[in-house]
Parts: C-alpha cells; structure tokens; sequence
C-alpha cells in the first residue's frame, strides 16, 4: 500500500480567515515533516474557479506550507480534487491507493474528495483537526468540523490522530 498526502485548498486567503487555522497549519507542517522523512509523497491542490485566479495573490498556495519544488501541485475548479483533475491518473500510474486528506474547507472540498475517493477505492485517513472551515449561517466552524469528522469516520474514512498518521 503507497500513501499519499494531499494538502487541499491552503491558500492565502482561506488560511487568514478560516477557524482555528493556526492550529490546522501546525498539524499539516506536523505532517509534511512525517511524510517527507518517511519519502512519502506530498501533493497539493489549489482551487482556481477562474483562469485569472492564477494571478491573484489571495488565491496562491500559502508560503506556510514552505512547498519543495519538487513537489506537485495539481489545480482544480470544483470541490473535488478529482473532477477534470490528472490527480486520479497520476495517482494510479504511482500506484497510490492510501490518501491522508487535509486542509480547506470541511464541507465543500474536504467533504467531496473523501466521498469521491471512497468511490474510487482509495483507502482514506483524515487526520483530526487538520482540516478546517469558516461559521456558517446555521452552523459554527467547529460544528460543521465536528459533524463532519464523525460522518467521515468509519464511513467513507479514518479519523486518526494527526501524530499517528505515518506510524
């Protein structure tokens, strides 16, 4: 089984503002650190709805993420990381079938690409807290992440302790 990490959607302007996305930050460097000292394989994804996105700085990968330059970055227009992306093909040409998922935002993209991977057959592992969002009309951040968290668990993914994500 080959693992992957998949940082999804950090970007400067959701990382700013979303809920407690220092302590995601901290738990997604935790994780790069794991990965790369393990030689697992860390590939980004970066929501572009429009051509011109590319250019704005609000919607750049975010330097936290202190991204290596060999490292892919895979860009998308819709929720899932897979619709109109080469991320399948590439993952099944590396024989890739366990993902950690992580990042922004829980309801939309996270929620998408771990339904649509359990479609896919990939095993998953979403890491607990390292995936967040921003309060919604009827919601706080922290519900939706929480309600989430246990629809993913055991359904779809395993939530699993950050720190015991390469173990």
């Amino acid at each position: 089984m080959k693992t992957a990490l998949i940082i999804i959607d950090v970007q400067n302007i959701l990382v700013e503002t979303g809920f407690q996305s220092n302590k995601m930050m901290d738990k997604i460097s935790f994780l790069q650190h794991q990965a790369r000292s393990k030689g697992i394989e860390i590939l980004y994804i970066q929501h572009m709805e429009n051509p011109e996105d590319s250019a704005l700085e609000d919607w750049q990968l975010s330097p936290l993420l202190n991204r290596k330059s060999d490292e892919k970055v895979f860009q998308k227009k819709y929720n899932s990381i897979f619709k109109e992306t080469a991320l399948k093909d590439y993952l099944d040409k590396e024989d890739i079938d366990r993902l950690v998922l992580c990042g922004m935002q829980t309801e939309y993209c996270i929620d998408a690409s771990v339904k649509v991977g359990f479609e896919f057959d990939y095993k998953l592992v979403i890491p607990e807290g390292a995936f967040t969002t921003f309060d919604g009309e009827d919601a706080s951040a922290e519900k939706i992440n929480t309600f989430y968290q246990k629809i993913w668990d055991g359904r779809f993914a395993k939530v699993l302790d950050y720190k015991n994500i390469f173990n």
